[in-house]
């Protein structure tokens, strides 16, 4: 029973593009579409500083090998993942891994007959650039086309590996910026958003502190900025809304997988444009170079505004009397 278990996993993982580096003695990896992520972040920085390589390093909701991770992460994985030059950068100019942050939550509704719908909420992606030491240089949240993602990526490598951490802050500085307002993570909202709406879910603002007074000026400048971002997938809204509102007009006679396509390319260019100067202010806040976890609370929770800590993702006020638990 065990070996046709085991047997059925592989088949799913098969057509999904997913497979898995079982244990011989050397690093777990978890392989999708061909390219094997470290399973551990110590284990890939161990090979960095024997290579010499920066890590490029994936930090999400669920798992990578999952089919219901979080819904930024499936993106990637069903449109960058796929892309050869992506997957030469991860194997010939940087050394690929990835954690997850905590489960993404799933909704189902059992609709009889063994039909059900599943979806996820909340949840988000980001990419992290460490050099070989270890030191986290530059972030990516969100989602990208391969376009706008490797050239990117690439100058970040080509700047700051290997630079001093003066230098690393320098060059945040002179492109961090405070973006106009900004809602982010459109695509996102067009499959959460509707889903948050049916379950009655309240919309999550946010907002983001500017700081206490006598606050270093570089630190109130990156939360000023962050403030201005709004993550739309946190506000529940009824689907042919969300879709008009991704857009900024009705799809018309566009199909689905053009829709979906033409909002990746606005996210993507959103997360650059407007997003990623955020990030730039984040870094120039700083006197060293921030570890992961430093990093992943001002992406997540200053700029994003994703309530990761709270045990219940921000959906306390769904549960009704009753639930199971309660």
């Amino acid at each position: 029973m065990k070996r046709s278990t085991t047997l059925v996993a592989l088949g799913i993982a098969a057509v999904l593009g997913i497979g898995f580096a079982f244990a011989s003695g050397g690093p777990k990896r978890t392989t999708v579409h061909g390219i094997g992520w470290h399973d551990s972040l110590a284990e890939a920085k161990a090979e960095a500083k024997r290579t010499g390589k920066p890590i490029l390093f994936l930090s999400m909701f669920g798992r990578l090998d999952e089919e219901m991770a979080c819904a930024n992460a499936r993106t990637l994985r069903a449109t960058l993942f796929k892309n050869p030059e992506f997957a030469k950068l991860v194997s010939t100019e940087a050394i690929p891994a990835w954690e997850m942050v905590r489960e993404v939550p799933k909704i189902e509704i059992d609709l009889g007959d063994g039909k059900k719908v599943r979806r996820t909420v909340r949840g988000n992606a980001v990419f992290y650039l460490l050099d070989p030491n270890g030191r986290v240089v530059d972030a990516y949240p969100g989602v990208y086309t391969a376009d706008d993602f490797l050239p990117m990526v690439r100058e970040s490598i080509r700047t700051l590996v290997g630079k001093s951490t003066a230098d690393v802050l320098a060059y945040h500085r002179e492109r961090g910026a405070i973006p106009p307002p900004t809602r982010v993570t459109t695509g996102k909202m067009m499959m959460e958003s509707p889903v948050l709406d049916l379950i009655g879910a309240e919309a999550i603002s946010g907002a983001t502190t500017p700081g206490e007074p006598g606050m270093d000026p570089e630190r109130r400048k990156f939360l000023a900025a962050a403030a201005r971002v709004t993550d739309a997938s946190l506000t529940p809204m009824p689907s042919r809304l969300a879709v008009r509102s991704a857009l900024g007009s009705d799809p018309g006679s566009l199909d689905s997988a053009s829709v979906a396509q033409e909002i990746m390319k606005r996210d993507s260019q959103t997360n650059i444009r407007r997003v990623r100067p955020v990030v730039h202010l984040f870094f120039a806040s700083l006197k060293e170079l921030p570890t992961t976890l430093e990093a992943r609370d001002a992406i997540l929770e200053t700029i994003l505004k994703i309530p990761y800590k709270d045990p219940y993702f921000g959906l306390r006020d769904v549960m009704l009397p009753g639930t199971p638990g309660e």
